[in-house]
């Protein structure tokens, strides 16, 4: 009989964190206090405050730390660029970049009309909008609609904007509504396409435009015919007097 050892051993995780942040004082975002701070395993060791300009350490080592960085005037042209770059110049960025917002423009389009055998295909897009993120509902007479409803991915135009379409099959019915809501970050209010099926008209209704449609017809063609025989007679009396 022999014996096995099994060794266990326990390994400790150490984490070292260090994190910068840029607090804005005005609504300009021209004046800030720069903050950075060192941990390890979730405990404060020290922190640098551009306000006080300066390190303050929490534990012997971060004190030992912050006194030696306080001295160094490397350390403080250091923080001075961090400063720049981080808080100053990414605020501009951050700005440069919120002016692309591009509210969308939607088109509604039927694809395919209803017949016996197949429903219609409704189509919405929408085009050269930014930032990507974006809704697109359809609504039945003010309704969402969820069933036999398919969308794309939003699609990358390739020039900063993006596009998007959805597909509604449905059998439309007298009188409904269709509306294609597009949301998007850059609009105050959803943009609506509205489609509306407009009722038959009543049978009178629609006789009254056969009829009058036939008679346009016929006073048409007498006015052709009149006028033909008219140059033709035009023409004899012309040839006799020659």
């Amino acid at each position: 009989m022999t014996e096995s050892q099994v060794q266990v051993s326990l390994v400790a995780i150490e984490t070292w964190t260090m994190s910068g942040c840029c607090t804005y004082t005005d609504s300009e975002q021209t004046t800030f206090e720069y903050e950075i701070r060192y941990t390890y395993n979730k405990n404060l060791l020290m922190q640098y405050n551009s306000t006080q300009g300066n390190w303050k350490g929490f534990t012997e080592f971060g004190v030992d730390r912050a006194r030696m960085y306080n001295v160094d005037p490397e350390d403080a042209k250091l923080r001075k660029i961090e400063q720049m770059i981080l808080c100053s110049e990414g605020v501009k960025l951050a700005k440069d970049i919120s002016k692309l917002s591009v509210y969308p423009s939607a088109h509604y389009t039927v694809v395919k009309q209803s017949s016996h055998t197949e429903p219609a295909l409704l189509l919405c897009s929408a085009y050269n909008f930014y930032p990507q993120e974006i809704q697109m509902t359809w609504l039945l007479n003010g309704q969402e609609v969820t069933s036999a409803v398919t969308s794309t991915d939003i699609l990358y135009n390739g020039n900063l904007y993006y596009q998007i379409h959805s597909y509604l099959e449905h059998r439309p019915k007298p009188g409904e509504e269709f509306s294609c809501m597009v949301e998007h970050v850059t609009l105050r209010d959803p943009l609506l396409k509205i489609w509306e099926l407009h009722p038959p008209l009543p049978w009178s209704e629609r006789v009254k435009i056969a009829v009058g449609t036939f008679f346009l017809a016929v006073g048409l063609t007498a006015l052709i015919t009149g006028f033909i025989k008219h140059k033709k007679a035009q023409a004899v009396i012309l040839i006799k007097t020659n």
